[in-house]
């Protein structure tokens, strides 16, 4: 089965299948590929509204909900969030995400990321989702940078109060980096904000200074976003991208006021 499809990198990470091939696959299937694979892009998919989308969000194990005392998480989303390019706000915005994992900000447990292209206009070169294969990477990358992922003790404070409110501790707080599944490491790490893009979050290591912090980040960055581990996405209407968030990193470049780009995005995780 994990041979079938067209993959995504030259290595075989990510799978590209018609709307017909993802048909015939069982969540289970998917769910087992992704292992392997990471990631897969389905083309042309069409939900008629955001209960299709919900529904196949469901069949992937639990959904990932925001209520009760986190009910105002995300601006109040609660199971389906939308990233509509609001320019007032940040992760459903325009601008610049970093590579991330999702979860760990909110100190939830997520395993599968569903994103999915509602409407998309006037987008040529821009508001790319970037996949990185960071367990490849990790294989291949110097000692150096190896040393400071193991080793070092990383901390995130969140900015964008009315995303994150009270579910997420109010200043610095530690963000392990890998957390072990036996079948393979999910990496958790939150890369700094660039020049000129309003943070969502920061990103510390404990003891360095912050010219040693943007530098170990520009080379960990530079490093990850070579060919070989690296995908950019550029969104079509329908375009259907599932993630398994344990075997991926994920990014979002900027994209300007033209462009109208609505993802609907949902999460999914396997414990009870």
């Amino acid at each position: 089965m994990y041979n079938q499809f067209m993959p995504v990198l030259s290595t075989g990470f990510g799978n590209l299948m018609t709307n017909e091939q993802f048909a015939e696959l069982t969540s289970v299937q998917v769910r087992m590929l992704m292992i392997k694979k990471g990631f897969v892009i389905v083309k042309n998919v069409n939900f008629d509204d955001e209960t299709e989308f919900k529904n196949l969000i469901a069949s992937y194990g639990v959904v990932v909900e925001y209520v009760d005392k986190k009910k105002s998480v995300g601006y109040g989303y609660k199971d389906l969030l939308k990233l509509d390019g609001d320019k007032n706000k940040i992760v459903t915005g325009r601008g610049e995400l970093p590579l991330h994992a999702d979860g760990g900000l909110l100190q939830t447990v997520v395993d599968v990321v569903f994103l999915y292209a509602v409407k998309i206009k006037n987008m040529q070169f821009q508001g790319a989702t970037s996949i990185c294969d960071h367990e490849l990477a990790y294989q291949e990358m110097p000692n150096y940078l190896k040393r400071v992922l193991d080793e070092e003790v990383f901390e995130a404070r969140v900015l964008e109060k009315g995303y994150y409110v009270d579910a997420s501790p109010a200043d610095w707080f530690v963000v392990p980096v890998y957390t072990d599944y036996g079948w393979g490491r999910k990496m958790l790490i939150y890369f700094p904000f660039t020049a000129n893009n309003p943070p969502s979050w920061e990103s510390r290591i404990i003891g360095f200074s912050e010219q040693e912090n943007i530098a170990f980040f520009d080379e960990l960055r530079s490093f990850l976003i070579q060919p070989i581990y690296y995908y950019k996405h550029y969104w079509e209407k329908g375009d259907l991208m599932i993630m398994d968030n344990r075997r991926v990193l994920h990014a979002r470049e900027p994209f300007s006021e033209v462009v109208e780009r609505v993802l609907y995005r949902g999460q999914t995780t396997d414990r009870q």
